[in-house]
């Protein structure tokens, strides 16, 4: 039996055992770096397109490569507002529009001046010039787009994520990584206002987004990196007294106003602890699964918590042999496809991938169904 895309989609996220595994790509953290991309486009013979967007590492949204690969997802996006631009300076660095000033290093773009470094009292916090919700991002043209994907096809509608940073990204961005962290012990009032304040806009940005995407979506993509290799990046103690609120009032609002959507979490990491409050929070789907940290294996993972939640991405062997990758894959399906529960993607963006990986890794996913009888 083979199912429609979105069918597909929506067994597999409500944890129940779809015809294949589904696989995604060109969403949050699973775009092509523009080397890995121009690479494929012309493996695949590909005639050029211009990118969807500039100044980043991961420029294009290829439609063509989607359908040759059989992906099951179709994002849509909120456009730029008016207030949403970046202001390059002479020492090849850049502002963007929340006063944050970057240098692009190789594929990273790295913080080198945090506009609220020096903050310390709710006055100095009150008195930034935050932006808008109405500024960053336009609504227009979103509404159309999304019932367009939703009635004449059958993929699995996504409203990308227009916000990468998440809470706690965000405050690190602003005051930088060690200030923030002190703040919360030092400070926790101020703490609190400056999350508030980020929650506000948060809120009024998902607010625009769903109320026109709301009713076609299948899955909303949220994100905030809250792991590192082998533990938390803070205490679960500190994630549950500062983050997990602004989570839990932003999900909230998602789900009512996308109310056959699944959320996807993106944190790279080692989150197991945190996992359950993540559920609470209403998280359903959890990206990247990066199975290389501590406590974060795919058995261990679908043991803990496969009853409560799905899981996305998990494919980490990207750029290296492609027996390997292609046993990876299906090592990955063996776990945490079973059953449902699991969309197959690469952990993370593929940053420099042969073409021939990411033909095998995919055909290799949509192929291989091991609880089917032979």
């Amino acid at each position: 039996m083979t199912l429609f895309h979105r069918e597909r989609v929506h067994l597999a996220l409500s944890r129940r055992q779809p015809d294949r595994t589904p696989v995604d790509m060109m969403g949050n953290a699973t775009m092509l770096l523009d080397v890995s991309y121009l690479r494929l486009r012309d493996y695949l013979g590909l005639a050029p397109i211009p990118p969807v967007r500039s100044g980043t590492s991961a420029n294009y949204y290829d439609e063509r490569i989607l359908e040759h690969f059989d992906i099951d997802f179709r994002r849509v996006f909120l456009g730029k507002g008016p207030a949403n631009t970046i202001v390059p300076h002479d020492d090849d660095t850049f502002t963007d529009a929340w006063g944050v000033r970057s240098r692009n290093v190789g594929i990273f773009v790295n913080a080198v001046e945090h506009p609220l470094r020096h903050a310390s009292t709710i006055a100095e916090v009150e008195a930034y010039p935050w932006p808008t919700a109405e500024g960053l991002f336009s609504a227009a043209g979103v509404r159309a787009e999304a019932s367009r994907l939703y009635h004449d096809t059958d993929y699995a509608v996504v409203a990308r994520n227009p916000l990468s940073p998440g809470f706690l990204d965000r405050g690190c961005n602003l005051m930088g990584m060690a200030e923030f962290f002190m703040l919360m012990v030092d400070a926790p009032e101020v703490a609190d206002y400056m999350l508030d304040r980020i929650l506000e806009i948060y809120m009024g940005v998902y607010r625009a987004f769903l109320e026109a995407a709301g009713p076609y979506v299948q899955m909303v993509e949220v994100a905030d990196d809250l792991g590192a290799e082998r533990s938390t990046l803070i205490s679960p103690a500190m994630f549950r007294r500062f983050i997990k609120p602004r989570e839990q009032q932003l999900y909230a609002m998602i789900h009512e106003l996308a109310p056959d959507a699944f959320i996807i979490h993106h944190t790279d990491g080692n989150v197991f602890a945190i996992i359950p409050d993540l559920i609470e929070a209403g998280v359903n789907v959890l990206n990247p699964v990066q199975t290389s940290s501590r406590d974060m294996s795919a058995q261990t993972l679908k043991d803990a918590y496969g009853d409560r939640l799905a899981f996305h991405g998990a494919i980490e062997g990207m750029e290296g042999d492609t027996d390997a990758l292609v046993a990876e894959v299906k090592a990955r399906i063996d776990v945490l496809g079973r059953g449902g529960g699991y969309v197959l993607a690469s952990c993370n963006h593929m940053i420099d991938v042969a073409p021939e990986n990411i033909v095998a890794m995919f055909e290799t996913a949509v192929s291989y169904r091991p609880w089917e009888k032979r």
